[in-house]
């Protein structure tokens, strides 16, 4: 074996490598929990009633959002080990699949979405909290064909180890976002104060300039266009099983997301300022665990770059080089909110009801996000090794089995409000990354 293969065995190289690949995806996954976390800080301003509106309706398009990613995952999965076998002319066939089929499934999603209205209804929700819910679902669900070209076009990018360009686009599109809640959400001149509305018509404005930016670099302006084939047509792995990665990853989140849909109907049975401490509190979460699925995404591309060039060893201290890289990530911001909890959450809010109701649960959401984030990278992993049902199986398992009937145990049938809600939530996250990290390394032994 050459001195340089040796080398790419070592752990210091691949913490190097994983934090080379993982910094930008962090910030381009930040970016775009930087929409939400920009509208919650917006809104926190406009009234606890609107942030409530705006809560309940993203629950449900958050679901559909996670399911894209999950559905357009094989576009990184595939490029990553094309690449790492030494077939890059492939590439550019995968990410063409994959920007029609996201495309396609993304429109389907929305015009799903259009009956969110009857269906907060029928999920429990008062006849007026479901309809000023559902025309924000309904509008903001106008994003999603958006969306689903952005996921597969920034995970393909990301597969060949070229970040920085959505962690860039993602940047402009932030700045953009808070000019355009700032407008719509108060108004200005001509334009009317619309409110939680006005923040889901941002996402989906800012949504389409996003993906319509990088689908034109990536076709036109992307280095070594020729050698990944863009523009041409090629041999790849089959489109079956780039859907089937598809199907097993986008029936995974769709798990995982549809339970912490439950979660946030859970917390509309308590109330307004529930609601609204729910919003705040889950930007903490949301925000840390993106950091985390940044090192996720980037083992899992570690990973697949591994299992295409046949090096089990490389696969195994890629995974737990992430695993590591996360833990210490999320156990710095958890030290930090369980620290300073009025102080963080006056970021988003200065309504004392709010700040009242939402500073007892820090610490239990704090806990939450350390395991929550250490799962995605451990699922990742198993991903990037080519593993599809298991990891769907296991979230199937610690979301709905484990976490929604805790949920409701502990926040509804016990009493413990919004606590109870994110008590739930650690209870699952501890189930679920101990489930795939038991599966990671049996996947590692076989090899």
């Amino acid at each position: 074996m050459t001195e340089a293969a040796l080398q790419s065995h070592t752990l210091g190289d691949h913490i190097r490598r994983t934090i080379i690949l993982a910094w930008p995806v962090m910030l381009a996954r930040l970016g775009l929990v930087g929409f939400a976390t920009a509208d919650v800080i917006v809104l926190g301003r406009a009234g606890a009633e609107e942030l409530a509106d705006y809560t309940l309706g993203l629950a449900i398009y958050d679901s559909m959002l996670a399911a894209l990613a999950g559905l357009t995952m094989g576009v990184g999965v595939l490029t990553a080990r094309v690449t790492g076998a030494g077939d890059d002319l492939a590439a550019g066939t995968i990410w063409r699949r994959g920007v029609i089929y996201g495309a396609a499934v993304g429109c389907a999603a929305a015009l799903l979405l259009q009956l969110a209205e009857p269906l907060y209804g029928l999920l429990g929700q008062t006849p007026e909290r479901a309809e000023s819910a559902g025309n924000v679902t309904r509008l903001v669900a106008l994003a999603l064909p958006f969306v689903a070209i952005y996921f597969s076009t920034t995970t393909f990018l990301e597969a060949l180890h070229r970040p920085l360009v959505g962690m860039w686009a993602v940047a402009a599109a932030n700045i953009t976002n808070l000019g355009l809640n700032i407008v719509l959400v108060f108004g200005l001149g001509p334009v009317p104060a619309m409110g939680a509305e006005g923040a889901a018509l941002a996402t989906v404005i800012n949504s389409g300039l996003l993906a319509l930016t990088l689908w034109a670099y990536t076709r036109h302006r992307l280095p070594g266009r020729e050698r990944y084939g863009i523009g041409q047509t090629a041999p790849a792995p089959s489109p079956g099983e780039q859907r089937r990665i598809g199907y097993g990853a986008g029936l995974s989140y769709s798990f995982e997301a549809g339970a912490f849909v439950m979660m946030t109907l859970f917390v509309g049975w308590l109330g307004t300022l529930a609601l609204a401490s729910h919003a705040v509190l889950f930007q903490f979460l949301a925000t840390t665990f993106m950091l985390a699925f940044g090192i996720a995404a980037a083992t899992q591309v570690r990973v697949g770059n591994a299992w295409g060039r046949g090096d089990p060893r490389g696969m195994a201290l890629a995974g737990w080089t992430g695993l590591g890289l996360a833990t210490l990530s999320s156990l710095a911001f958890a030290l930090l909110y369980v620290t300073l909890p009025e102080g963080m959450l006056r970021l988003f809010t200065d309504d004392p009801t709010v700040l009242a109701a939402a500073a007892p649960v820090m610490v239990w959401m704090s806990l939450a996000l350390v395991f929550d984030g250490n799962q995605t990278v451990m699922s990742h992993a198993c991903r990037g090794r080519g593993d599809t049902w298991v990891p769907t199986a296991l979230h199937m398992m610690s979301y709905w089995v484990v976490m929604v009937p805790a949920g409701w145990w502990l926040a509804i049938r016990s009493e413990g409000g919004l606590m109870g809600i994110y008590q739930g939530i650690l209870v699952a996250s501890v189930v679920s990354f101990t489930a795939m990290a038991l599966r990671f390394h049996r996947l590692t032994r076989r090899v």
